[in-house]
């Protein structure tokens, strides 16, 4: 932790004698959900608190445990964090992001009706905006469409997508 300093350098002291801190971690939130397949093939969870994941850095770890649970099966596949983006399966249209290219331009029209960032996230409960959408607003009729809420099953065949400032994929998968 840091402290509050004077302009000579010495740290500056509260009316109790003690040091003043500058800066501070919110300790209530989620910084990401791990997604994970067990030895049954199954989706599995592993939620982290920014709290634990500043503790990870602060003990030389990597704040993304891709060994969890290894030991008895556990496979990594990917992380979710607030505003990453996903690409959704829609059976409606028959669009599949396993059989499309995602990294090609041409298939933006295909790609950008399926496109989600991540909202927020909690326990088995992920909540998803259409990468348009400005509104937060979760209207009924527009679910699917402008909005989505999952639970760790709902999320099976998405894909992890980067895009430039321009909106351009490029990359799929965990980066």
């Amino acid at each position: 932790m840091h402290f509050k300093k004077n302009h000579f350098g010495e740290l500056i002291l509260d009316s109790n004698g003690k040091k003043i801190p500058v800066d501070f971690v919110s300790t209530g939130n989620n910084h990401h959900v791990a997604i994970y397949k067990d030895e049954k093939g199954d989706l599995q969870e592993k939620v982290v608190s920014f709290y634990e994941a500043v503790e990870r850095v602060n003990q030389g770890l990597p704040i993304i445990d891709i060994s969890f649970n290894k030991s008895i099966g556990w496979q990594f596949l990917f992380t979710m964090k607030q505003n990453e983006l996903f690409v959704f399966l829609n059976e409606k249209t028959g669009f599949n992001p396993a059989e499309m290219d995602l990294l090609d331009p041409k298939n933006k029209k295909l790609i950008s009706p399926n496109l989600f960032r991540v909202q927020k996230i909690a326990t088995r409960d992920y909540c998803f905006r259409h990468h348009l959408e400005t509104t937060v607003e979760n209207v009924n009729e527009l679910k699917e469409t402008t909005w989505k809420r999952l639970g760790v099953n709902g999320i099976s065949q998405i894909a992890k997508v980067r895009t430039n400032h321009l909106g351009e994929i490029i990359s799929v998968g965990e980066y």
